[in-house]
């Protein structure tokens, strides 16, 4: 949807902790402002925003329902649950972009609202790396009846690190993953200029769309109007 608004916004000197606390809030405060209530019947999920969501991390949560390592997956364990889920996934197909359609699963079963937090770094290209552990990065997803209502994270700020992140996201681009990031080289050069610690979200009107319960296609407000031949 070339037409679609996205809400994107930056805070410096935070970090995804500040972040999930602040869109927490703001979430709520745009939901009892529009419907009047924290209450919604979404696609059959019962979901109660009026609470503190929980935060679940990823590999906690993928453990649990498939007895999946993240760290240390089965690539061939995962291509079982999601040929049995009647999951295809065309082109090159990774160990990334298996766990990734493993979450999805799980996804969207869940009516949330949670807080995904600290997904693998080689699925979060942009997101800085947890201090406690190199293998996970500070990264959120609220999840709300089956999908993910925003992204966020604290933002990478070092260009070394981006630099070698974006190199082997590129290399699974080459390799035949369209889902891979691609190099930005002004991107690094920027980083190399300096950037302050932050916290960068970003989500779009489907927010709006999930809640009201429309379609994209009822919700846009500048639809593309198809052709008759």
């Amino acid at each position: 949807l070339p037409e679609h608004i996205a809400f994107e916004s930056y805070a410096a000197y935070e970090d995804y902790e500040d972040g999930m606390d602040f869109y927490e809030e703001m979430i709520k405060y745009v939901a009892k402002e529009t419907w009047g209530t924290l209450q919604f019947n979404v696609g059959g999920f019962e979901i109660n925003l009026d609470q503190k969501w929980p935060r679940i991390k990823y590999a906690d949560i993928i453990m649990e329902r498939y007895g999946i390592d993240v760290f240390n997956p089965d690539d061939d364990k995962m291509r079982e649950i999601l040929k049995k889920e009647g999951v295809e996934l065309p082109g090159e197909v990774t160990s990334a972009r298996l766990l990734d359609n493993i979450w999805k699963l799980i996804r969207k079963t869940s009516a949330g609202p949670y807080w995904l937090i600290h997904e693998p770094k080689k699925l979060s290209p942009l997101a800085k790396t947890c201090p406690e552990n190199p293998l996970i990065t500070e990264r959120f997803h609220p999840v709300i009846a089956g999908t993910e209502m925003g992204n966020g994270f604290s933002e990478l700020n070092d260009p070394l690190d981006q630099l070698e992140r974006f190199e082997e996201q590129q290399a699974m681009r080459d390799a035949g993953d369209d889902e891979a990031q691609m190099l930005d080289m002004d991107f690094v050069e920027m980083l190399e200029y300096g950037m302050p610690p932050a916290c960068g979200w970003g989500n779009s009107e489907r927010n709006f769309w999930l809640l009201e319960g429309v379609s994209g296609r009822e919700g846009v407000p500048f639809p593309i109007i198809k052709s008759k031949e």
